[in-house]
């Protein structure tokens, strides 16, 4: 089977992503630790948690109409020189002693900040790097070494938090943001036409992206997707840790273990889409892969009800929870890149990852007070009957043309 021969550009990309998400999986370990340890107080674990996720939400929707404005290029190395700056603070207060509570929230929203912007430059990027045809590989070989980051960085930033020290953790990844900013810099790519053009307005701009994304179906088509798979996805986070304590064994151990077969998953199936082709199919593999989430939700249900509490099934089905989402994500990915205008591509992806950043901790929050009324079971057969559904709607809805069109 050919591999894809991987052009420099996509090259210094990847390996730039690379760097920086196995550094901010070290600093998230690290972090979350610290504040506990200091404050033992989960509540202010949460405020941590919320200065991380919430401005990001709100500048998700706004940043869209800015990145296309500059310099994608620029704006990739500037913010990560930012967050290196920043977590360079975080470190250098807590050696000298007066790192607290205010230093971390205001840590956590500049670098909440910076990833509004960052996050959808990446992907707007892309296309300007790889050919047509190799979208949905290039894209799939970025959820590869995601995958590894999700397992490799937890584990590897314990043991260095344990033997090293935080401040060695912090360290770490202030100098991934910075060794991240310098491979950036040497990307060659050619400019969006937004960035060789009269420059608009912000406001005006942020006004067209917006106006661009509800005028055309299939981008509110894949807004659907988004919201369906981050609110899903969400769920199964908060009942992770009440699933895993029923099983045998511990807690903890049986909810590390989960969370590996899961990372498992996403590397696997961003491997295997990294050398296989599905051009011209995916819409269909996205909407087939809804359906499948669902049948696995079904089924993660209805073996909860069965009285096994040995972890060794479980495996299988976060296993295959990761194959879809990764399947899913990837092709969503492909199609708006491949569809969606390079220079209102940066705009699209701004609002569309806001989307799936604020269904995400609303479904943790609505799920999280369902579980005071319903069993876990109970509610992930309804979610899995639900999730058919939708997927089975959307995909017949692709098939007489509807979805996908403009």
């Amino acid at each position: 089977m050919k591999i894809m021969k991987i052009n420099k550009n996509l090259y210094l990309l990847l390996c730039g992503q690379f760097i920086s998400q196995i550094g901010d999986k070290f600093y998230a370990l690290a972090l979350a630790y610290w504040v506990l340890q200091t404050t033992h107080s989960p509540s202010r674990m949460g405020l941590v948690l919320f200065s991380s996720m919430a401005p990001a939400i709100v500048a998700g929707f706004l940043s869209g109409g800015i990145i296309d404005l500059f310099s994608r290029k620029t704006l990739m190395v500037c913010t990560d020189i930012i967050r290196g700056f920043v977590v360079t603070v975080v470190a250098a207060a807590y050696y000298t002693g007066v790192l607290n509570l205010y230093i971390i929230i205001a840590a956590e929203v500049v670098l909440s900040l910076c990833s509004a912007f960052f996050d959808p430059t990446v992907q707007a990027v892309i296309p300007q790097i790889v050919e047509e045809e190799e979208l949905t590989k290039a894209n799939a070989k970025s959820q590869f070494l995601g995958g590894i980051a999700l397992i490799a960085g937890p584990l590897l930033g314990g043991i260095c938090a344990a033997w090293l020290g935080y401040g060695f953790v912090f360290s770490f990844n202030a100098l991934s943001f910075f060794a991240a900013s310098f491979l950036a810099s040497m990307l060659v790519i050619k400019p969006a036409l937004s960035e060789t053009s009269s420059k608009k307005k912000i406001k005006e701009n942020i006004y067209d992206s917006f106006k661009y994304v509800f005028s055309k179906r299939s981008i509110i088509s894949i807004v659907s997707v988004v919201a369906i798979l981050h609110f899903f996805v969400g769920s199964v986070q908060v009942i992770m840790p009440v699933f895993a304590v029923t099983l045998k064994g511990n807690g903890a151990k049986n909810l590390g273990y989960i969370e590996s077969f899961y990372g498992m998953g996403v590397i696997l199936t961003g491997f295997l889409l990294s050398l296989i082709s599905i051009r011209g199919r995916e819409k269909k593999v996205m909407y087939g892969g809804i359906c499948f989430i669902g049948l696995i939700y079904g089924a993660f249900g209805l073996l909860s009800y069965s009285d096994v509490h040995d972890i060794f099934p479980y495996f299988f089905i976060f296993f295959f929870i990761s194959v879809g989402v990764v399947g899913i994500s990837t092709c969503y990915h492909a199609i708006l890149q491949i569809n969606v205008e390079n220079e209102m591509a940066g705009r699209v992806f701004g609002i569309i990852g806001s989307v799936g950043n604020f269904t995400y901790p609303v479904a943790m929050l609505i799920f999280g007070a369902l579980l005071d009324w319903f069993q876990y079971g109970q509610l992930l057969i309804i979610c899995g009957i639900i999730i058919i559904v939708l997927g089975l709607v959307l995909l017949k809805l692709n098939s007489q043309g509807t979805v996908g069109s403009t």
